[in-house]
């Protein structure tokens, strides 16, 4: 259904019905039009057409230069995702959001605690929490600190902006590649409401939330949410008959206003989370003829007929066998404390407003797998050091823990919107600390590569910063931005023990403990850009940004070695990024356009790599490649064709690749390994320039229309259709440019109805997602399991992870608010 929206005077020349529909076929922002206030319907045409308030787009407004402004006045590539598009899509998770946003997609990693957020193709490819994460997520203005905090219920938000490119000026260093910002509900200023939500699908998920919100008086206002969920999962464990790669929670939020004085506005809102995802499980999809035997040919009694009974092994198989879970689990709580001061008439800074922003929050998530992937217990087969089968009934699980602490806090003075020169200047000062305990395996059995360690990791930042618009002629506009950091890093490494699986004659490392000496670093980040408005309504601009994220540790097990701390800190990472666009609101604001090209290159792009050492050992180090780079095109239009009929479409073409890497990873049937590695004395590696990045689609385009049917005695209630299609090209599936790892790609289509009362208490919503039953997979395709004969070639097996809406299902939902 349609929304009444208020909008500004439009002015412009009028675009023909024919090219608006036109431009809706490019791309995507969304937005929801103006209805009238009564119903016009038994009028004559003729009055109707004299009468009725013409249909608009909403206004849509960014925060994207830390102040309200409206989406056409801003020299970005943005977009932004309103609060019906949100609940039209059903929206709880990240995942949901990069479905809808075409710039972004998502690298899934062997734990949930790994994935990372890509934007424009680029994100972290590691599984180093010591590496930060190249897109910043901001709820409300506070910065998530580690990007797993993000893989969890998006709770009670209104509004998702998507910045696109270096935002690092303004939203700091996690911001290199772009930063998404989400903005929760408003109190409001009426009297205290409740609403509340139930969602059910067919595949058994269902979430449950309440919110009550308003005002106390004229000068206290409070809004409490809560809400539950829980989604079992796509993956069946024959094992213990129970779901797995499935993700719930439950969250409570609230926002306590009060206007203490005319002049002053203080905000306090605590939140709690609790999460847990089972995921990133992978299920078999195809196996080599003949019996072989896990690890070694001698396990007979873990032959693949044994591993894999009962699994119907198909192309889209969704049954596993697992003796122990997989998935993270998370706890977060903390408190954001917001002040608005507005200097006084008469004040030096009269219209000026002072905001004070200052957090504290704290993370506990502990990270779990079943390290083999099998029900049977490999350990038990598995040989000691005396050469002979352990008989050690453990399964061998991994287990992380990581208590992350992080404080804020920032000023800000903001100049009045009015005037031909407006700023903005800043200080900004945060303190992190990562603190992580992981254990793998079992000590007396090599096989599973047992570890034992500690580690932590604090970072203290300061920064000053500014950001001034200056229309310096009819029609022209300069914009510049410019950000001083200054970080303090503080980092060691415990080994408590440990066991490689590479490791000569048994031999534990034992025990080592490794102190960083302290790091300082300045670095300096800044934007520029210019806009010409051709008319009131259309706007051409260009920018020039640069991005940098700080320096890394080694977080991982493969820091055992104490070899690997001669390369910490690993170099912080750098962006350069140029780009130009247009922004258009058409047919008195029936229609907006707006488009960009863009090229960003990195330099010294922080990920992973092996490395061999004088002593003969080798470990998994952090490591720099020199260059990769991004560039593209991206659209995206809005129509409100008729009163009821709003279309639009949103298109990315964008080009991730490798600039320089020589040292690329040789993949199993590489036949090109001729380059000699420079980590590794003997042996050789790929030169991988020119490659693909990886989850990063060539093109992703979405489409949409909602329509709200006519009013007719038979449909006393309002009533809208919708439907929703997005798809992409296929994907490289790891940066070492493996092909057995790549992704084909798909085309999801959804649809969906609402119905309404007039007043707006209740809304009944039902919808159909994935309706052509196209069958996907976002992670962990390619190897599975690799089983040894006892003469001829390993058989090997190759597995998939499915997609949350990889299989139809059907949704209702019910909001009610009184």
């Amino acid at each position: 259904m349609l929304t009444r929206a208020v909008s500004r005077p439009t002015r412009g020349p009028r675009v023909p019905i024919a090219t608006a529909t036109t431009l809706a076929l490019l791309a995507w922002a969304p937005v929801q039009a103006q209805q009238p206030s009564n119903d016009d319907s038994l009028q004559p045409p003729d009055l109707q057409a004299a009468s009725a308030p013409q249909p608009k787009l909403e206004q849509v407004v960014v925060t994207a230069n830390r102040r309200v402004e409206k989406l056409e006045d801003v020299p970005a590539s943005i977009s932004v995702l309103g609060e019906e598009t949100l609940q039209r899509n059903n929206v709880r998770e990240l995942v949901d959001i990069v479905n809808l946003s075409p710039a972004l997609s998502i690298s899934v990693g062997t734990q949930v605690g790994t994935n990372s957020i890509n934007m424009r193709g680029i994100g972290t490819t590691s599984n180093n929490l010591g590496i930060e994460g190249d897109v910043a997520v901001l709820v409300d203005d506070i910065p998530y600190s580690q990007a797993q905090q993000a893989f969890k219920d998006a709770s009670d938000v209104a509004r998702v902006e998507v910045l696109k490119g270096p935002q690092s000026t303004l939203f700091g260093k996690s911001s290199i590649a772009g930063a998404v910002l989400m903005t929760t509900k408003p109190i409001g200023s009426g009297p205290m409401r409740t609403r509340v939500s139930l969602y059910r699908t067919s595949d058994h998920e269902y979430r449950a939330s309440a919110a009550l919100s308003g005002r106390l008086s004229d000068d206290v206002g409070l809004r409490l949410y809560a809400s539950k969920t829980n989604f079992p999962g796509m993956l069946h464990n024959l094992t213990n008959d129970t779901m797995q790669n499935g993700s719930g929670g439950r969250s409570f939020l609230a926002k306590l206003q009060w206007r203490v004085t005319p002049d002053l506005d203080l905000m306090i809102a605590p939140h709690f989370d609790h999460s847990l995802s089972t995921g990133n499980t992978a299920a078999i999809i195809a196996i080599d003829p003949g019996v072989g035997y896990l690890y070694n040919k001698k396990y007979t009694a873990l032959s693949n007929t044994a591993v894999l009974r009962g699994i119907h092994i198909g192309p889209w198989n969704r049954e596993i066998r697992n003796d122990s879970p997989t998935g993270l689990e998370s706890t977060d709580r903390g408190v954001g404390v917001r002040a608005n001061y507005a200097f006084p008439d008469g004040s030096p800074l009269a219209g000026h407003t002072l905001t004070s922003i200052t957090s504290v929050d704290n993370n506990l998530s502990n990270d779990f797998r079943d390290n083999d992937n099998i029900d049977l217990i490999s350990t038990y087969y598995q040989v000691d050091a005396s050469g002979k089968p352990s008989g050690i009934a453990d399964p061998p699980m991994l287990n992380g823990t990581t208590a992350s602490k992080t404080s804020t806090q920032e000023f800000r003075l903001t100049s009045p919107d009015g005037g031909a020169f407006r700023y903005l200047i800043g200080a900004w000062a945060s303190r992190n600390t990562i603190y992580r305990t992981y254990y793998r395996g079992n000590p007396f059995v090599k096989e599973t590569n047992f570890t034992n360690y500690l580690t932590d990791s604090g970072v203290l930042n300061h920064a000053i910063y500014a950001n001034t618009n200056w229309d310096f002629a009819p029609r022209h506009s300069v914009s510049a931005g410019l950000r001083l950091n200054r970080e303090t890093n503080n980092y060691s490494f415990h080994t408590i023990d440990s066991l490689s699986s590479s490791a000569p004659n048994n031999v534990h490392t034992g025990e080592y403990y490794y102190v960083a000496p302290q790091h300082k670093e300045t670095a300096v980040t800044g934007k520029l850009g210019y806009s010409f408005h051709v008319t009131p309504d259309v706007m051409a601009y260009g920018t020039a940004s640069t991005g940098n994220k700080g320096v890394a540790y080694d977080m991982t097990s493969g820091a055992n070695n104490p070899n690997v701390f001669a390369h910490l800190p690993l170099a912080a990472e750098k962006a350069v990024s140029l780009e130009a666009g247009l922004k258009a609101n058409l047919w008195h604001n029936r229609a907006t356009f707006n488009a960009a090209v863009f090229q960003t290159r990195f330099r010294d792009y922080q990920t992973s790599a092996t490395e061999r050492f004088s002593d003969g050992s080798q470990a998994s180090v952090l490591y720099s490649i020199p260059s990769i780079q991004t560039r593209g095109f991206e659209a995206d239009a809005t129509v409100l064709a008729t009163r009821a009929l709003l279309l639009n479409a949103n298109l990315a073409f964008t080009r991730a690749t490798i600039r320089s890497w020589d040292q690329g990873a040789c993949y199993t049937g590489a036949t090109d390994c001729t380059i000699p590695n420079r980590l590794v004395p003997g042996a050789f590696l790929r030169d991988a320039s020119g490659g693909s990045m990886p989850n990063s689609p060539k093109w992703k385009l979405s489409m949409g229309a909602e329509y709200t049917l006519p009013p007719a005695a038979w449909l006393p209630y309002p009533v809208a259709v919708n439907a929703q299609w997005r798809t992409q090209s296929a994907v490289r599936g790891a940066i070492s440019q493996d092909p057995t790892l790549d992704r084909p790609g798909y085309g999801i289509l959804d649809l969906g109805a609402h119905v309404s009362d007039a007043k707006g208490r209740y809304k009944l919503s039902v919808g159909v997602r994935n309706v052509l039953d196209k069958h996907y997979a976002v992670g962990n395709v390619g190897s599975f399991l690799n089983f040894k004969q006892t003469s001829g070639p390993d058989i090997k097996s190759y597995g998939w992870q499915p997609a949350r809406d990889a299989f139809r299902y059907t949704s209702i939902r019910l909001d009610v608010t009184f």
